[in-house]
């Protein structure tokens, strides 16, 4: 092998760990890995901190009617669950960091909420529609996966987790 090889060899070896992560598509029971989030606020997401929380992640967008409908109910359950353990994380799929904070703003929403990263997008783009809800239990395995709005009802199935 000449050196170019070499080179592009180790190249791939070197990448195959992070493409092989974005390119495995979530599924029910698997354990999922969680990319780096910084929120609006400019704080990082502590991951190995929520261990042992059920985490709900969501992706949402400030001009989706449907997310409209569903995140002031996602955020009554939140705020009536965190003490159980609860914590729910949302990825914003809009262009703009200031118009996800307006819209958060104007919600009055108390879960938190991060812009959408190359590595979010990739999970995001494995499935069609918005909003997408996945639920993580307490042994950091995937247990739900909504896509498209979800009602009340739905987001109730949520406590079964906690």
């Amino acid at each position: 092998m000449n050196r170019r090889h070499a080179l592009m060899a180790g190249l791939a070896m070197a990448c195959a760990p992070r493409l092989a992560l974005a390119q495995t598509r979530w599924e029910l029971g698997q354990r999922v890995a969680l990319p780096p989030l910084e929120l609006l606020d400019g704080s990082q997401v502590d991951w190995k901190g929520l261990q042992g929380k059920v985490i709900v992640l969501e992706f949402w967008g400030s001009w989706c009617p449907f997310c409209a409908r569903q995140n002031p109910l996602l955020d009554a359950f939140y705020k009536e669950n965190r003490h159980r353990g609860l914590e729910v994380i949302t990825i914003s799929l809009d262009k703009t960091k200031q118009a996800a904070i307006d819209y958060m703003k104007k919600g009055g929403y108390a879960f938190k909420a991060g812009m959408a990263t190359s590595q979010w997008n990739m999970i995001y783009q494995q499935r069609k529609g918005l909003p997408q809800l996945f639920v993580i239990d307490r042994q950091a395995r995937l247990v739900m996966i909504e896509v498209r709005e979800v009602m009340e009802d739905d987001i109730r199935d949520i406590s079964h987790y906690l």
